[in-house]
């Protein structure tokens, strides 16, 4: 998989960051964001190749609290609705869901025409009837350009691996974004993702790094909030 770093030489607030982000969020809910131009221009130069008929697999990494959903929130609403926006996560459970991302993406799904979303409900944790699910999902990348969204890929059970497997090596035969992201601190060297990255080096997907924020950005962050920036850096 093809790696490009966004920000080098930066460093990212491990401590107290939480805070910062909830002070922040308070006095500003439209908060901006900070030394992530160059992967908002990497992702929407994906979503227009994608657009034109090659299909793309972005992974976008980085440990906890980094800003993972704030990025891939922000690129979506760059769309301005234009295009349909599937979004699914993966839950930390110990018996987690199968293919319980795929579900939420789906759910929202107009019942009309609407023969993915019936497949889910019904699928109920049958394996025979996955393969159906995953050519299902491809047909409805390939109608028209959407995007896709799968957060958490580290906690992903096997089913939504495979579905990632599956549609991984097809995507480029639609004209769909799909976007993955990923604690990287968690996939250790014997997590099963580890196999599936692995498996997609070949497809062309794209691994997106967001490397940790500058000392200062963290000081335009912390205005006005009576934190210590070099504390928090």
């Amino acid at each position: 998989l093809t790696t490009i770093a966004a920000h080098e030489g930066a460093a990212m607030p491990r401590h107290g960051i939480a805070a910062l982000g909830l002070r922040i969020a308070v006095r500003s809910p439209a908060m901006t964001l900070l030394e992530r131009e160059t992967l908002l221009a990497q992702l929407r130069a994906q979503w227009v190749e994608a657009c034109q008929g090659s299909g793309r697999l972005v992974f976008i990494e980085g440990e906890a609290g980094i800003g993972k959903t704030t990025l891939l929130r922000t690129f979506a609403k760059s769309l301005h609705g234009d295009a349909p926006v599937l979004w699914g996560a993966c839950e930390a459970m110990l018996t987690p869901q199968p293919l319980g991302a795929l579900e939420d993406m789906v759910r929202p799904l107009p019942q009309s025409g609407g023969a993915l979303a019936r497949l889910v409900a019904g699928l109920a944790g049958v394996g025979g009837d996955r393969r159906r699910l995953f050519v299902a999902l491809l047909d409805l990348l390939a109608e028209r350009p959407t995007l896709a969204v799968i957060e958490d890929l580290h906690w992903a059970d096997e089913a939504t691996l495979d579905l990632l497997r599956f549609v991984g090596r097809r995507l480029a035969s639609t004209r769909s974004l799909l976007l993955a992201s990923l604690r990287s601190d968690e996939v250790v060297p014997e997590h099963p993702l580890r196999v599936v990255l692995g498996d997609l080096a070949t497809t062309g997907a794209l691994r997106l790094p967001l490397l940790p924020l500058s000392l200062e950005a963290v000081r335009r962050l912390c205005a006005g909030s009576g934190l210590d920036p070099p504390g928090l850096h």
